[in-house]
């Protein structure tokens, strides 16, 4: 057999958790198949020695991959793969909704049913910071994860971006992957919200649910570099067809801090007086 390769590095600026970042990774290996099932990975020293990290962070990582049933440990013997996760949005990375399933071996498509200028409804000129009966883009799509429908959203952008999301050749294209592209947005982050709804007649007919079928709704607003907010979207999500992942990190951790957030750079202190509290640091479309 042979040696099994160790992927990525740790990003030390992002406040996203060390143990976090370690488990993504090593996930990305087995989600792709990269690392077969029955496959010993590599040792806690191991780990701790290519990655530069503590043996709790080590630990911590590898029971997220065993909570999820993608490793077993053994002890004496060591950590085998078992197989692959199911499909996960994880709603708060910097990860996009495309790349996040992509990157996992997953084929993301959309189908376009309405892209123009429009005048934005209130509630998006608001999340826009945008005066009242502005007019902006909407962008709606329906959005399949191997081959099934699972999501569908709305985007609603301010008009100056107008010319990159009309000029979208593609519909399978990633909406933030493009701004990006284009040099017209460098994202820094978001806030979302999830509430359970009842699907109602029109979002069963698009999503193929019953009526009374229960769907998890998502509010956005995702910022610039200099916290702008440049989109906002509503979506409904099947959760049947696509679990909602979120991590939980210590609310008084340092590095970049957002309007309402808390976020953090450094894994390795441990949680303060003050709990838990969800990082809504998330650009995901």
């Amino acid at each position: 057999m042979s040696e099994i390769v160790l992927p990525g590095a740790i990003n030390r600026d992002s406040p996203i958790p060390f143990y976090f970042q370690l488990a993504e990774l090593l996930e990305d290996e087995i989600s792709s198949g990269r690392w077969v099932s029955g496959r010993r990975i590599p040792s806690e020293p191991d780990l701790c020695d290519y990655y530069g990290v503590s043996r709790t962070t080590v630990r911590q990582a590898l029971a997220r991959l065993e909570q999820d049933g993608l490793v077993a440990r053994s002890k004496g013997r060591g950590t085998f793969v078992l197989g692959q996760r199911p499909r996960s949005w994880l709603i708060q990375t910097e990860g996009y909704f495309h790349e996040e399933f992509v990157r996992t071996g997953h084929r993301v498509t959309s189908k376009i049913l309405r892209r123009e200028r429009t005048v934005l409804p209130n509630w998006a000129s608001d999340a826009l910071d945008l005066p009242r009966e502005s007019q902006g883009i909407i962008l709606e799509r329906l959005r399949a994860v191997d081959g099934l429908v699972a999501l569908y959203v709305l985007n609603y952008l301010p008009d100056r971006l107008g010319d990159v999301v009309l000029s979208m050749k593609d519909p399978h294209e990633s909406l933030y992957r493009r701004l990006v592209a284009k040099g017209v947005v460098t994202i820094s982050g978001g806030r979302r919200s999830v509430e359970a709804v009842n699907a109602g007649e029109r979002l069963a007919g698009l999503l193929e649910v019953d009526p009374q079928a229960a769907l998890a709704y998502i509010e956005s607003v995702s910022w610039d570099d200099e916290l702008r907010p440049f989109d906002c979207y509503h979506a409904w999500l099947r959760t049947d067809r696509m679990q909602l992942d979120i991590m939980v990190t210590s609310a008084s951790r340092g590095g970049v801090q957002f309007p309402g957030l808390y976020t953090n750079a450094e894994e390795e202190k441990g949680p303060d007086e003050n709990g838990p509290a969800v990082v809504e640091r998330s650009t995901a479309t």
